[in-house]
Formats: structure tokens, sequence, C-alpha cells
């Protein structure tokens, strides 16, 4: 590694450090979460982020897991709640889930689309079926569980 590197690397250590001091630590909280998921994302995936890879669904688990970092109640990390021991199977970086995602994402769902509640509903599990599935041949890591 050259000294240029390695000096980049401490003035970038520095400046994070400084940056979190002046953040509040639900948001410091929010920040490393989200940090270690694209880690995780990126070694397991090789991508930094699902919308990146093109799975399909790839741009709502992202704002899923985000959301779901930020400890915010949202359609999509309700979505990710609910199928998260699948995506925890297939590798996704899933902290805790939300409790009782299917009941709050229909009742969401019911604020928001009326009639048809139902039919998004089943909108949302199907597109979380179909990246789970993508999941699978796109992972770097097939072999180590």
């Amino acid at each position: 590694m050259t000294q240029g590197t390695e000096q980049f690397r401490r003035y970038g250590r520095e400046g994070g450090r400084r940056r979190a001091e002046g953040m509040a630590p639900a948001a410091r909280r929010t920040v490393a979460r989200r940090a270690a998921a694209a880690r995780w994302i990126r070694r397991r995936f090789g991508a930094p982020s699902f919308e990146a890879l093109g799975l399909p669904g790839g741009e709502a688990v992202d704002a899923g897991l985000a959301d779901l970092a930020a400890e915010r109640v949202t359609t999509e990390s309700l979505a990710v709640s609910i199928a998260a021991p699948r995506l925890r199977r297939e590798g996704v970086p899933i902290g805790p889930a939300l409790e009782d995602p299917e009941r709050r994402l229909f009742g969401l769902l019911q604020d928001t689309e009326g009639d048809l509640a139902h039919a998004r509903y089943n909108a949302w599990l199907r597109q979380l079926v179909s990246f789970a599935d993508a999941c699978r041949p796109v992972r770097v890591d097939r072999g180590a569980r």
C-alpha cells in the first residue's frame, strides 16, 4: 500500500469520526447499519446494492433495508419484514424485522389503495418471491454459508 493511500484512509477515518460526533445517536446507528449492509451486499453479491444488480424488486428491497435500518415503518420495510426469513436464507443482510408485518402492511395498503389493497398486497409478495428466487444465482459466495 502506498503512503498516499494510507494517508487517504487515515483522513477518511478521521473525517468520519468527526462527522459521527456531530450526529444524534439514532442517526449514527442508522448510518452504521446501512454501511454494514452495503459492505455485506458487496461481499456476498459483488455490487453495492440490489438495484445495481438489476434484480426484480431490487430497488424496493434496498429501500426496505434502508427503512428498517432507520426504524421507519413503510410499505417497503413491512414487505421486507414479511420476507425476512427467506431473504436471510438467500444471504440478504436483514436486522430485526418489524412486528406483525402482514397485518400492518395490509392495513397500510387499505389506507392508501382502498379496494385494491388485496391485489397490491399479493403483488408485493410476488415481487419479493421473484427477488428471493433471483438472489441465489447471483451470489458470489454460493458455496460459503
